[in-house]
Order: structure tokens, then sequence, then C-alpha cells
């Protein structure tokens, strides 16, 4: 299916002309690799059609390019690390697989279109959509009542789900699969929602409170989705599942059955460890890893091992000199003047070992 006709079919009411103005936003999100200023470059002024989709279309597609910086962070030390041919969203043109990859993707995709159309909302970017004050006034707990300015987030998750899961048009496994990875990103969000209080009282006192919900860092959503990317529940099908209306029956009533909040996959994961240049894979050869440094977190500290020692790589060490400006002054007036200092960098890589350990095994994914 092309870049124009899912969104041709995610909206019949909106006009062939406004739709060719947003065909580079079209093509943001099938690819996921377009750059930010190429998928929104439409003037104001030459808009037509339905406004609103034109509007809503640029926060789609930043919150699509949010979900891909967002999955390269949370897997920069694994062995999958989630890279560029796997950021697609279309389930029949794009990724081949169904294993738990891909089930992270489709959730920290579908998480990041909800956020950013929250947040837009919020911020007052759309004409029809602000604060959630529908439970403004109301007693939320002991103590304390629903005020404030709450993050829209009903209002996100509508217009995300109409424009993400626009892309599924089949009724196979793998399209319940990604609808349900799709649900469980927007769940995240709502999730991991802060509530936010404010005191009032004589003098200070904090007699009554009035509390509002706030989006917290996308970086907290991320780390949510990687922990149930890690517990993903791997659903078996009867093969040729879907063919018939009883099949497809069947995938709905198994779907329905697991939390909307959990990841779930159909197939296991390849060995990340191996280059296999039929799935694209690059294997963990060459790749960096970290062995010292300050606030290295759990997954850094890990990485040599992961990405090297248990793949059956040594681990290289390699010594390069780096040069940057250092020792800046001011000067009047009006110049600031550095000197250059070189200093030395010790890094580390995976590389072929001459003579594989002994016993040397490594667990195929992750």
């Amino acid at each position: 299916m092309s870049p124009v006709s899912w969104f041709w079919r995610l909206s019949p009411s909106v006009s062939r002309k406004t739709l060719f103005l947003m065909k580079p936003v079209c093509l943001f999100l099938v690819t996921g690799v377009l750059h930010l200023s190429q998928a929104w470059s439409v003037n104001n002024f030459l808009m037509t059609g339905p406004k609103a989709y034109l509007v809503y279309s640029s926060s789609v597609a930043a919150g699509a390019q949010s979900g891909i910086e967002e999955c390269k962070y949370q897997f920069a030390w694994d062995r999958w690390n989630c890279p560029e041919r796997a950021l697609q969203l279309s389930s029949h043109g794009g990724l081949r697989s169904a294993n738990r990859e891909t089930a992270f993707v489709h959730a920290i995709s579908s998480a990041g279109v909800m956020y950013t159309l929250t947040r837009n909302c919020s911020l007052g970017d759309f004409d029809n959509c602000g604060c959630d004050d529908s439970r403004n006034g109301q007693l939320g707990g002991q103590g304390w009542l629903w005020g404030g300015c709450s993050d829209n987030v009903g209002f996100g998750e509508a217009i995300s789900k109409q424009f993400v899961d626009a892309l599924e048009t089949g009724q196979d496994a793998r399209a319940a699969m990604n609808l349900h990875n799709n649900e469980a990103g927007r769940k995240a969000v709502k999730g991991t929602m802060k509530r936010t209080c404010k005191c009032h009282g004589v003098s200070g006192s904090c007699t009554t409170q009035t509390c509002w919900l706030q989006l917290p860092e996308f970086r907290e959503v991320g780390a949510h989705l990687k922990e149930k990317y890690h517990a993903a529940l791997k659903v078996d099908l009867l093969q040729g599942a879907g063919n018939s209306a009883a099949g497809r029956g069947a995938i709905a009533d198994t779907f329905r059955s697991i939390s909307t909040r959990e990841l779930v996959h159909l197939e296991d994961s390849p060995d990340y460890c191996l280059e296999n240049k039929t799935l694209g894979l690059l294997g963990t050869e060459g790749r960096e890893c970290l062995r010292r440094g300050r606030a290295l977190g759990r997954w850094e500290r890990r990485s040599c091992r992961r990405l090297c020692g248990d793949c059956g790589l040594a681990v290289e060490e390699r010594r390069t000199e780096t040069v940057s400006s250092c020792n800046c002054k001011f000067h009047w007036c009006c110049a600031v003047r550095c000197e250059q200092c070189r200093r030395r960098v010790t890094k580390y890589f995976c590389s072929r070992a001459e003579r594989p350990p002994r016993g040397a095994a490594h667990k195929p994914g992750k």
C-alpha cells in the first residue's frame, strides 16, 4: 500500500489537494526515516480542505520522530539497536517479522504520537482543544479536589488512534498484534502521568489541595515500555489463522484475552549477535561498548559483556587522540579566544577473537 493510499483510506473527507499537501507527512509515518523539517513544510496559506487534519499531521510527524529517537536511546547498548530499517509502521509493506522488537517499535511510535498531540493540545496549539477540566471541582481523594489544567490525554488518545491505527488494513494475526501494541503504547502514556498538586489555606497552610494530571518526561514512557518489552508475551496461533471468518474470530478472541497494557509478539527474535543479510542484521562485530565512565546505567555497564563476550567476540581497546577547544577567554572587544587541547581517549569495540573461548555460547535475541 502506498504512503498516500493509507491516508486516503483514513479519511475520505480530505480533499485530494489537501492529501497532496500532506504527502510528506504520510511518507514520514510509513518510512520513519525522513527528517521532521521534510515531513512538515506546508505553508498555512496553502491549506485547503479540513484544516484540522493538516494541523494534527504536524504533531503526528513530530510524535513519530520522538518515538524513533526514544527507541534508539533505549536500545543504544542492546544487540538490536533500533536500526533504520526497523522503523516502518506498515505491517505488510514494512517490518518483515512479528517479534518483540517489532512490538516495541509500534508501541513507542504510537506513544510518541499520542504524547505530542496531548502536549500540543494543552499548550493551546489547536483551536478546538485545550486543558482537560472535565473533573474540575470534583473530590479526587481525601483533602484534595480536581482543578488546574490537566493534560488532555483523551484528545491525544483519540486523534493518535485515528492516525496510527489506520496503517493496519489487514485482518490477520500480524495486524492484530500491531494494533494491540499500538494500544499498549497509548496505555503507557496514560499510565505514567503524574498528579501535581497546589496547596490552599491560610498563612501557607495546606488545608486543601487542587490537583491535576501532567505528562511525564517522554523518557519515562520509553523506560516503561522497555520493561514491557522484556516481559512481552508470545502469542501462539494455529497455522493459517485469519484466512476465514472463524479464524479471524479466534484471533480477535485471543488478543482480547490479553491486557492491552502488555506487549505481544508472534515470533521469536533472531540471533542479533550474527550478521544476517537476508534479515538486514549487521551483527555486533564492530559495535562500540562501554567499560569505564561516571554514572553508567545498567545496560551501559553490561554492554561489553552483552555485545562482545556473550556473542563470542573479544573486546578490543583502541586509543585515539581528540582535539577540542578549551581554556576559552573573552577579549575586549569582542572576541572569544580558545586554546586547542589534545586528549587521549580510550574506546572499546567488539572484534573477532583469534580463537573462540571454550564453551562460548550465547543466547539469541535481545
